[in-house]
């Protein structure tokens, strides 16, 4: 059996997700191995008793160290007993630091935070699943961004596209027959966003979703003057509570998001590093 021995001075998810994507390659019923991760790996003794317990000429080394004398020491005794190094970050490293002209920092807590990032884009995602469509809001307090609009104003798509930038969103669709909750009125007003088109679009994209659904006609989905209805009602709702409206006619999800991002940064309700 080969035997995979990921060598991190981190978590080992960025040499963890190298290894994955490329076994994925080999059908597993015809292949045999074994991923060990050595996660926060910090010295030469703990590199020795991992490569001590290697076969040689068979198993493998992934590595992910950014501390460059801990790296070069891996490479050269795993080369001593005959084990493959496969060393992710040095040479990249090396290239950008001779193009940008600088030496790295050399942190290895930085690829720690990139991990910590990671986890939060997992924690957004996931958040903005549970309380897509309105069908819970009782997260409304813990949202970093609440979208709302009549239905097919982009919601759920931005909702998704934001996540993956760390924020957790919630959307509410506007329908002149439910009751919004009481606390979409309680929270602050710049954390929320309301979504429209033009009748003319809606109408379109609603007759679009009613074909594909092999519907013939619905009289409360794609009517233009039960549409005006209920654009009415959510440009009503949306003065209320006094929250940024964006237009999103004619706009890319990509386009409408970087708007959201420059409202969010600008409010300095959430901290974005992107």
């Amino acid at each position: 059996m080969l035997k995979i021995q990921i060598i991190s001075d981190s978590l080992g998810n960025t040499a963890k997700d190298v290894v994955k994507a490329t076994l994925s390659q080999f059908d597993e019923n015809d292949v045999l191995y074994e991923v060990v991760r050595n996660p926060f790996v910090t010295t030469k003794e703990e590199i020795i008793q991992i490569i001590d317990k290697m076969s040689s000429g068979k198993d493998i080394v992934v590595q992910t160290l950014v501390d460059k004398a801990l790296a070069e020491f891996s490479r050269d005794y795993a080369s001593r007993h005959d084990i493959y190094v496969l060393d992710i970050l040095s040479e990249f490293l090396s290239v950008l630091e001779n193009r940008f002209q600088r030496p790295a920092k050399n942190k290895p807590g930085i690829i720690r935070r990139t991990n910590e990032d990671y986890f939060e884009r997992i924690r957004a995602i996931e958040f903005t699943v549970k309380y897509d469509d309105g069908k819970d809001v009782s997260g409304l307090k813990e949202a970093d961004l609440v979208l709302i609009g009549v239905s097919r104003t982009s919601k759920t798509p931005l909702s998704m596209y934001l996540a993956n930038k760390n924020i957790k969103v919630m959307n509410i669709p506007l329908v002149p027959e439910i009751t919004l909750p009481k606390e979409l009125y309680e929270i602050d007003s710049r954390k929320i966003v309301g979504l429209t088109t033009s009748i003319e679009q809606l109408n379109s994209i609603r007759t679009q979703r009613l074909k594909t659904l092999g519907v013939v006609y619905d009289n409360q989905y794609s009517d233009e003057l039960r549409i005006f209805e209920e654009l009415e009602y959510a440009h009503t709702i949306m003065k209320k509570l006094k929250c940024p409206i964006i237009n999103v006619e004619n706009r890319a999800i990509e386009e409408t998001a970087e708007i959201i991002l420059d409202l969010i940064r600008t409010n300095g309700l959430k901290t974005i590093n992107i």
